[in-house]
């Protein structure tokens, strides 16, 4: 008997040493105790919050970059908020090409922007007159916004809207109001403004909440959560239950992408109303860049199937080697070689064609 309680406390011995050891290694990977945040959020928690006022919601309700902020990094912003040339400096007798997009037309990772983001690539190796409308962060309300403002008033000869699909499928919609931002940027990261179904007026209250009610375990509710809160392996375990909700949620508007198929179908009906081209340009999450294509039709028929869309959908294949790890998940300088290389070959054979070639 004494033997078997010798085993089991030396077995117990090991299961408290082990334990140690993983706490130690995840610890090591950047994760505190009560940390609950997926690996894809780069949200942190800070001193002092402030706001970065690199971005401001215009009169239009569209976002757009400050030139001040942008002006000491370096970065040209024109004079209506966008990393583009000014409007007034257009060459009417160039093919003109407008982009509209998130991070990925902006060339967020792309080093340096300027040179390595494949909307740049495709402006200084053709003589297009390129017009780039892609800001951080935006989603399929920003475009369509864009879209119906500037394709009437520039008349691209064709619009490129860039879709990624790791964050462009919309579980909720939302409304475009005039200054009023629907995401905060600030010290701690981007924070959205609507969360879990909650719209927060400042960057302090939905910062508290994501702080202590949704990523972080600073206010445990229970023992339970008290113990857990203490241990980083623990709050990464107990956080897999946050992470399948999300994983059910994103599967859910997978099946029926009704909201953001909306906004596109407005897109496309922006671009026809002035009788021009519009293409949606696909950009994977890294996680699906292997897939093949057939395979991630499959996976997205609802949205890259459906009969108003598909035959606008440009996809090309991709792989994982062209972008980023988490947290970032951007393209890096051989993606956006990949997608410039695309582009430019699509656009030669749409010229070609538009012309009779």
């Amino acid at each position: 008997m004494r033997s078997k309680l010798k085993l089991i406390s030396f077995q117990l011995f090991l299961l408290v040493v082990l334990l140690g050891i993983v706490e130690f290694i995840v610890r090591g990977m950047g994760y505190a105790p009560g940390d609950m945040r997926p690996n894809w959020l780069n949200l942190k928690p800070v001193d002092s919050l402030y706001m970065v006022n690199d971005y401001t919601v215009n009169g239009d309700g569209i976002l757009v970059a400050d030139s001040a902020y942008w002006a000491n990094r370096r970065t040209g912003i024109n004079n209506e908020g966008f990393r583009t040339p000014d409007f007034d400096k257009l060459d009417s007798t160039k093919k003109k090409v407008l982009f509209i997009g998130d991070s990925f037309t902006w060339g967020l990772s792309a080093e340096p922007v300027v040179n390595h983001c494949f909307v740049d690539l495709v402006r200084n190796e053709n003589n297009y007159e390129v017009i780039n409308l892609g800001i951080p962060a935006t989603d399929p309300p920003q475009y369509y916004t864009v879209a119906k403002k500037y394709i009437p008033r520039f008349k691209p000869d064709i619009t490129f809207v860039v879709f990624y699909m790791g964050n462009d499928l919309m579980t909720e919609d939302r409304e475009v109001k005039p200054f009023d931002p629907f995401y905060y940027d600030t010290n701690a990261g981007a924070i959205m403004a609507d969360l879990d179904g909650i719209h927060f007026n400042s960057a302090q209250e939905v910062y508290h909440y994501a702080m202590y009610e949704r990523y972080f375990l600073r206010n445990p509710k229970n023992i339970f959560e008290r113990i857990i809160a203490k241990s980083a392996l623990l709050s990464r375990i107990y956080s897999v239950r946050f992470r399948i909700e999300e994983k059910l949620k994103y599967e859910a508007v997978v099946k029926d992408s009704h909201i953001t198929k909306k906004y596109l179908k407005q897109i496309q009906q922006a671009a026809a109303q002035n009788h021009l081209a519009v293409k949606f340009i696909l950009v994977p999450e890294i996680k699906d860049a292997d897939k093949s294509l057939d395979d991630y039709r499959k996976k997205f028929s609802d949205i890259l199937e459906d009969k108003d869309l598909k035959d606008d959908w440009i996809m090309l294949p991709n792989a994982k080697a062209n972008f980023n790890d988490y947290p970032d998940g951007h393209l890096n300088n051989k993606g956006h070689r990949h997608y410039a290389d695309y582009i430019e070959n699509y656009l030669k054979d749409f010229f070609g064609r538009k012309e009779g070639h």
